[in-house]
């Protein structure tokens, strides 16, 4: 285990907790259209691996996000937000890919971003139903944790 700034080290996988309104809409985004493998399952929440880092959902029935826009390099985003960083452009345009073919709508279509920057990127955005902010992101030259 690393911790630290040592930038060849793999990251640690991480825990995020939120809430989302519905168990039906939530498994079918997370499960279904984003291909997340469902862990484990209580009367009040589901749990994710997402990419390898550990997704907790709580249902509370009437939940609605509040999502903001912020500018970010001349670019609305969804503040607050969370996501992933893949591993490369093929797994990110399978997500793409995936979210287009549910017909879900996109904050920001998926595109590059930060152009001839050393953390150049591909990246979409897009609001989970509850309206959670989910940013989605695939660096081109860069290993994706050198931009922690």
């Amino acid at each position: 285990m690393t911790i630290g700034n040592n930038t060849d080290a793999v990251p640690l996988p991480f825990h995020l907790s939120i809430c989302v309104n519905n168990f039906e809409t939530t498994r079918r985004f997370y499960g279904d259209i984003l291909g997340l493998e469902e862990r484990r399952t209580t009367s009040g929440s589901i749990h994710y691996n997402m990419f390898g880092s550990q997704l907790t959902l709580h249902v509370i029935p009437d939940y609605n996000a509040l999502n903001l826009q912020r500018e970010v390099d001349s670019e609305d985003v969804p503040v607050p937000h969370f996501g992933v960083v893949l591993p490369d452009k093929e797994t990110f345009d399978q997500i793409a890919t995936k979210l287009k073919d549910a017909k879900v709508t996109f904050v920001r279509e998926p595109g590059l971003r930060f152009l001839g920057k050393q953390h150049e990127q591909h990246v979409l955005f897009v609001l989970d139903p509850s309206g959670n902010g989910i940013e989605i992101k695939s660096f081109i030259h860069a290993r994706p944790y050198q931009w922690l």
